[in-house]
């Protein structure tokens, strides 16, 4: 269990350099409708929007209160422009603590480390663990002098998956994740999707995922292996693989850890395939969008529907609008709402 691995490691909180704080500022990025708009589909935001015009009702826009959050805080030396970089990180539980030589990496990179210390497994995505990393990233942002180009997150197991969640809903935030022990292909009963179009295209083109899985950890290494192969079918261009032998269901060491990090920081070069990617991709988007009208136009509405599911899952934002305007006319063609 992680709880094992943590005590056999001899992790212990008083060798830690990091402080304590609580939030005294919350992020907008975390907001509701800031929520709403990345981390859903189109087709489910609009049906959002249909209902609203129904039912009147309104989101709490922010979830989480202050003063009463607590995070880990550890600030190294800033680099020799006075900058830092700066690693959002997710653990699975709340005692866990971080691995001793992690320190170095950091202060060697000049790079802030912060994690909320109450974004366990149990916690809700929505409500909890995705907006606590935005705050944490809120709070150092509005402190330090950040490079943009070095704001990273990153997460082991349950955290790893909110983290891929986040990177994925904010590329403009972050410009790389740190991936430890779990990940998710998009679609499906994951609820992983892609935002609008123009982040989407913002990820593939500068978002560097790094996967970092214990060599011994074989359910999440072949998990992660789906998750990869899913990426590069959408033209994501930093989709990278770091093993690390002989690691069980747990984070690097500081030298693993590192090696990670290299990959994180490594911009994108160019690929003389992504043109070739991109338009196979906007082809396949199309072709199944064309099914999902054709069964509109044989009268085949469920069948319909379960096709357009499966592309507003897949593809999110890249399948937009057309995946909305195709859902506004199964509903109205149903019978459940008119067109305005």
């Amino acid at each position: 269990t992680v709880v094992a691995l943590v005590l056999s490691g001899g992790l212990a909180a008083a060798n830690s350099p990091s402080r304590p704080f609580t939030l005294d500022t919350l992020s907008p990025l975390a907001s509701a409708s800031e929520l709403t708009s990345r981390l859903l589909t189109p087709v489910t935001q609009d049906r959002i929007v249909k209902f609203r015009e129904k039912v009147d009702f309104s989101l709490q826009e922010q979830t989480i209160a202050l003063g009463e959050e607590p995070f880990e805080l550890f600030v190294p030396e800033p680099d020799a422009n006075g900058k830092y970089g700066l690693m959002v990180f997710i653990w699975p539980a709340d005692d866990i603590q971080v691995p001793h030589d992690w320190w170095k990496v950091f202060r060697d990179r000049h790079i802030i480390y912060v994690a909320s210390r109450r974004s366990s497994n149990i916690e809700n995505i929505f409500d909890r663990r995705v907006p606590l990393a935005l705050h944490g990233y809120e709070y150092v942002r509005s402190r330090y002098a950040l490079d943009p180009e070095r704001v990273y997150i990153g997460g082991f197991s349950g955290g790893s998956r909110t983290a891929q969640r986040t990177v994925m809903a904010y590329p403009d935030v972050f410009r790389g994740v740190f991936l430890a022990g779990g990940s998710d292909a998009l679609g499906g009963e994951s609820g992983f999707t892609l935002p609008s179009e123009s982040l989407s295209r913002m990820m593939q083109r500068q978002t560097r995922f790094v996967f970092s899985t214990g060599g011994n950890d074989s359910p999440n290494r072949s998990k992660d292996a789906r998750t990869r192969k899913n990426l590069e079918m959408l033209c994501m261009q930093g989709v990278r693989l770091v093993p690390q032998n002989g690691v069980e269901h747990w984070v690097p060491d500081g030298r693993g850890f590192s090696r990670a990090m290299d990959a994180v920081e490594k911009p994108i070069q160019e690929d003389a395939e992504t043109g070739a990617c991109l338009a196979e991709l906007e082809k396949r988007i199309g072709k199944q969008l064309d099914g999902v009208a054709a069964r509109i136009a044989e009268g085949e509405l469920e069948e319909a529907g379960r096709l357009l599911a499966s592309v507003d899952a897949q593809y999110g934002g890249l399948a937009a609008p057309r995946s909305v305007e195709l859902s506004r006319t199964i509903a109205e063609r149903a019978g459940l709402y008119e067109l305005p």
